[in-house]
């Protein structure tokens, strides 16, 4: 029951708007794809949706999404017609900052108890995840 509703909750919080600024909304698929280009490595949409474990066809629906909103520029390889890149844009910088500024303080309590944590402890909870991870990968 407990996973059951920890993996509602996490769905539940994957559909709502998580960072609002001024009339910007983005929402947490756009988040995590911001947080891949703002890695600042060169990546294919298909490189992208495998970092994130998700299809291609998600990868390129959020990127119009993340352009249409000023956050993002698309540019075309022109010499490999299908491979395109994503750069943030300063409205996109300063909402990944606000994000990642808003993170911080939830990531150090994690961290927190995490460092309470022994290795043992570690490695199990490790190793729950990889299979939970499976788990929902296998479900969708």
């Amino acid at each position: 029951m407990q996973i059951r509703r920890v993996i509602n909750r996490a769905m539940l919080l994957e559909k709502r708007s998580i960072l609002n600024h001024e009339a910007l909304r983005l929402y947490p698929s756009e988040i995590h794809l911001l947080q891949v280009i703002n890695e600042g490595t060169d990546m294919s949409a298909g490189e992208m949706a495998r970092k994130l474990g998700i299809s291609n066809g998600a990868v390129s629906q959020t990127l119009n999404r993340l352009e249409k909103k000023g956050v993002i520029k698309k540019t075309k390889d022109p010499a490999l017609k299908n491979r395109l890149s994503a750069t943030l844009t300063e409205v996109g910088q300063t909402a990944i900052r606000q994000f990642e500024q808003g993170q911080e303080a939830t990531m150090k309590a994690f961290s927190s108890y995490l460092s309470g944590v022994s290795e043992g402890e570690r490695k199990v909870i490790e190793g729950f995840l990889s299979h939970l991870e499976v788990f929902l990968k296998n479900l969708g």
